[in-house]
């Protein structure tokens, strides 16, 4: 627990280059191999070229992009595990989903995985139905009914 005033900082200064779309100040902060796990999406993305790529299309999605750590949930010597909430509107594609213009808040819990006092990667765990149901979509949640398939309605 030594190195937790430096990896804070990596972590304040990771979080201040996401809000202000500063790709370098993000990637500054990795280590060469580092990743980045969005726990709802079937890979991750692992080295520098699919990291940064990953964060060009979010901020594509969302132009006004902010990001801020609520508080911080737990530390050990291999990671620190905080709760954010980022904003921004959907006015790029984001997913595959055409912009809409809506506004989102969406809260997720971030592991954030250390090597020393560098940044190895994060997963991040949010709930991509509250996304698509505040840009607009429409999210199907099966109802097993007496041994029916039925689907229900969830706006």
């Amino acid at each position: 627990m030594a190195n937790m005033k430096k990896r804070m900082a990596v972590l304040r200064d990771h979080i201040r280059a996401e809000s202000l779309h500063d790709l370098a100040g993000v990637m500054e902060g990795f280590t060469a191999d580092g990743f980045n796990d969005i726990a709802c999406l079937p890979r991750k993305f692992v080295g520098a070229k699919a990291v940064a790529e990953r964060y060009r299309k979010h901020w594509q999605g969302f132009p006004d992009f902010r990001v801020r750590v609520k508080r911080v949930l737990a530390a050990d010597d291999k990671c620190i595990i905080t709760e954010n909430e980022w904003t921004g509107t959907h006015l790029g594609r984001y997913w595959g989903l055409k912009p809409t213009g809506r506004r989102v808040r969406v809260r997720a819990l971030v592991v954030w995985h250390f090597r020393g006092d560098r940044l190895n990667g994060e997963t991040v765990f949010f709930d991509v139905g509250s996304i698509i149901t505040q840009i607009g979509g429409r999210v199907q949640v099966p109802r097993r009914k007496a041994g029916k398939g039925k689907r229900r309605r969830v706006a």
